[in-house]
């Protein structure tokens, strides 16, 4: 048995991380004015690293597509 993650494994996990850095951005912008303000660098951080992982997340998917 491997410990090697399949890339649908791999593209499920990111697309989850995804979503959850996605979440914590939102929820972050949908404050008061004063708290997006003071939370702006959280709110990039967090929106940059969903967009990492949703694209780890579409190249496990086309890695998968292309080895079928």
């Amino acid at each position: 048995m491997s410990d090697q993650q399949t890339p649908q494994e791999i593209g499920t996990r990111a697309l989850a991380k995804a979503l959850e850095y996605a979440d914590k951005a939102d929820r972050l912008a949908n404050a008061t004015f004063s708290s997006v303000k003071q939370n702006a660098d959280h709110i990039a951080i967090y929106g940059g690293l969903a967009t990492v992982y949703a694209d780890v997340a579409k190249a496990a998917a086309a890695f998968t597509t292309d080895n079928v």
